[in-house]
């Protein structure tokens, strides 16, 4: 082998070396990430995000964002998202535009949320693609337009976005931006919610429940409501208690009704601690304090 040739491998490897340890670090982290071993995670990605990889800095917005492995901040999690975003990176473009979109750690600006979420939108990013379409649907930074919302949204839909199937549904049981379709809203509320939407599943519930789009079912109904309310969905929830409440007067059904609402009421909705206060009403003072018991185990 000429000594040209020989050289000619060695500045392949030396090139070809740094990108291999670089994937091999990262997908050490994203292992020791998904077993919660965030600490460990969160030096080797600090480490490569100082040396300028997106993926690494998108990961640690996400961590300063959600207080995993380092001191929660959201201040931070712009920091670094926008070194990602400012670098073409969609992932890191869309989150930047959530938290402009939620005014965490940035003061809140629809109108630059709408920017990132278009620009990860160039590179076919779905949440992007659903992100914005809430905004044209309710006109927050764009002008509003239920067509263009309508548009995101399928365009998410049709390559299994689960939130933007569920957004869709919505446009479609209410007739905005598309005729009034509640067999179509059913449908992707469905599929929606069988790829386990909360939201989606409570609005598919609803329909159940109602028999609107599709033939009533107030059993199946209950179900639906039960898997999104076990998520954490507020209006599930009070619709949850709702059902357990018209069951009877029964105390097995009181103290469950109570305990949703409890759940939900302690997240700050009000019609649930008003739905508490009525159901209370009926209950012992021995069923209140088996349904306040309950309702701390419920999720």
């Amino acid at each position: 082998m000429s000594s040209n040739r020989v050289k000619s491998l060695w500045i392949l490897v030396f090139l070809i070396l740094p990108i291999f340890s670089g994937c091999v670090r990262y997908e050490t982290a994203l292992d020791q990430f998904n077993r919660g071993e965030y600490e460990s995670a969160f030096k080797i990605w600090k480490l490569m995000a100082d040396h300028g990889d997106v993926r690494a800095q998108n990961y640690i917005g996400l961590m300063c964002d959600k207080g995993l492995g380092v001191v929660e901040s959201d201040a931070d999690a712009v920091v670094w998202f926008r070194k990602a975003a400012t670098s073409g990176f969609a992932p890191a473009q869309n989150n930047l535009g959530i938290m402009y979109r939620s005014g965490a750690g940035v003061a809140e600006n629809n109108v630059v949320a709408a920017y990132w979420f278009k620009s990860a939108l160039q590179k076919n990013h779905l949440d992007a693609a659903n992100n914005l379409g809430v905004l044209y649907d309710q006109g927050a930074g764009v002008a509003e337009d239920d067509a263009e919302a309508v548009r995101l949204f399928k365009s998410a839909a049709e390559r299994g976005h689960a939130r933007a199937m569920s957004n869709l549904g919505r446009m479609y049981d209410k007739g905005e931006g598309v005729p009034q379709d509640y067999a179509l809203a059913a449908s992707y509320f469905r599929k929606a919610a069988e790829s386990g939407d909360p939201e989606a599943q409570n609005n598919y519930a609803v329909m159940l429940d109602n028999g609107r789009g599709l033939p009533q079912n107030g059993i199946e109904a209950f179900q639906w409501f039960k898997k999104a309310a076990s998520q954490g969905d507020l209006s599930a929830q009070i619709n949850l208690g709702k059902k357990y409440m018209a069951m009877s007067d029964q105390g097995e059904a009181l103290i469950s009704a109570y305990a949703w609402f409890n759940l939900a009421a302690s997240a700050g909705s009000n019609e649930a601690r008003r739905m508490k206060q009525e159901v209370a009403t009926r209950m012992s003072v021995k069923q209140i304090e088996a349904a306040q018991r309950l309702s701390g185990s419920l999720l």
